[in-house]
């Protein structure tokens, strides 16, 4: 999917720069889309600032980065965010809107849309990769139609997350406070 087929609306390089509602690129994974805002093209490598919106499905894959730290603002709606740091930290959390989550590197992590959200999240740079090398880009803005829906292989998630620093936990099950 790496292949973008519709012209980016981000800059080449770091410059100024203004959007507006609902611009950005847009990518569509699994039953969510995400629009890039900022990506390390834009920030010299520093930082990526990306927008999820979708309606209540399934978590994601629990996943974790090596080198990625992620958070999670919900702006709108309610999520579930689930954190194992591997050092004796686990917790679940439902996230309202207002309520902000921090996913250090290495923390073992997935997250459920409860309630229809939209998710402001920044990552260390270079994290968007993912979603432009796994998810399929689109002009429309809003949440995708189930007709809309972009689920990849696993085999395709697995090796692009090896690529982009997403590492998938097979196995692994989610857990309750």
């Amino acid at each position: 999917m790496s292949d973008q087929t519709i012209p980016s609306e981000l800059p080449d390089a770091a410059a100024p720069y203004f959007l507006g509602e609902a611009a950005g690129d847009k990518l569509v994974l699994f039953d969510q889309l995400f629009t890039l805002l900022t990506t390390s093209r834009q920030t010299d490598g520093q930082f990526d600032a990306f927008v999820s919106e979708g309606r209540p499905g399934q978590p994601v894959p629990p996943h974790f980065h090596a080198l990625t730290h992620e958070t999670f603002f919900v702006q709108e709606g309610a999520v579930r965010l689930w954190l194992d740091d591997q050092k004796g930290y686990r917790a679940t959390r439902i996230l309202e809107a207002g309520e902000f989550g921090y996913v250090p590197k290495n923390t073992i992590h997935s997250y459920k849309i409860e309630r229809t959200a939209r998710i402001l999240g920044v990552t260390s740079g270079g994290f968007t990769d993912f979603f432009r090398a796994v998810g399929r880009p689109t002009a429309t803005p809003g949440i995708p139609e189930p007709s809309a829906f972009h689920i990849p292989s696993f085999e395709v998630m697995g090796a692009e997350g090896a690529r982009h620093d997403v590492n998938f936990v097979p196995g692994y099950e989610l857990f309750d406070d």
